[in-house]
């Protein structure tokens, strides 16, 4: 199953649209307060709430609760903060991988295999969002959720980043780059 998450045009929290491969679309993330925690709710077509991410943790890479309903999915845990990221949903037996920069990641099970793809997409009106491919045996909305955590994560990283480099240090950064390469 495939399935488009669009974000707005500025990447910023509010609402996320996620459709199917003929652009319709099935479920929206609302962001819920408080603001000091990201959290979502997934909403059906019809505006009713089927689940919800919540963040446990206020670390710098906070923890989340996938919840259907009232009943909580799983936690995800970040074990690796680190441009590479490995995380884990516990009571599911999956991990996650990925790329915290490029913002591509890959859902394994404890059989090593493939649940869920996440890759970094533009659309053609310009906005970002993510391309999920979801195996057979995985449910629709658990994917969306966690897309909706990996989607934080890394709204958090390219937010330092702009920061960054508003502040001039990407730029220090990047020169003494280019003159260590010359030096090699």
């Amino acid at each position: 199953m495939i399935f488009y998450m669009q974000f707005n045009a500025a990447n910023i929290p509010g609402i996320i649209q996620v459709s199917d491969v003929q652009q319709q679309p099935h479920y929206y993330l609302i962001r819920i307060p408080p603001n000091w925690r990201t959290s979502y709710n997934l909403l059906g077509t019809s505006q009713d709430v089927i689940g919800s991410i919540e963040q446990i943790s206020t670390n710098r890479w906070p923890n989340y609760e996938i919840k259907i309903g009232e009943q909580l999915i799983t936690k995800i845990i970040h074990l690796s903060n680190t441009k590479r990221q490995l995380m884990l949903a516990p009571k599911l037996h999956w991990i996650i991988t990925g790329n915290l920069i490029e913002n591509n990641y890959i859902v394994h099970d404890y059989h090593h295999q493939v649940i869920m793809t996440v890759d970094n997409i533009y659309f053609k009106n310009g906005h970002e969002g993510y391309l999920l491919n979801l195996n057979q045996s995985a449910e629709p909305k658990v994917g969306i959720l966690l897309a909706a955590v990996l989607n934080q994560t890394s709204r958090n990283t390219k937010n330092k980043r702009s920061l960054e480099r508003l502040r001039g240090h990407q730029l220090r950064v990047s020169i003494k780059r280019n003159i260590d390469m010359h030096h090699k």
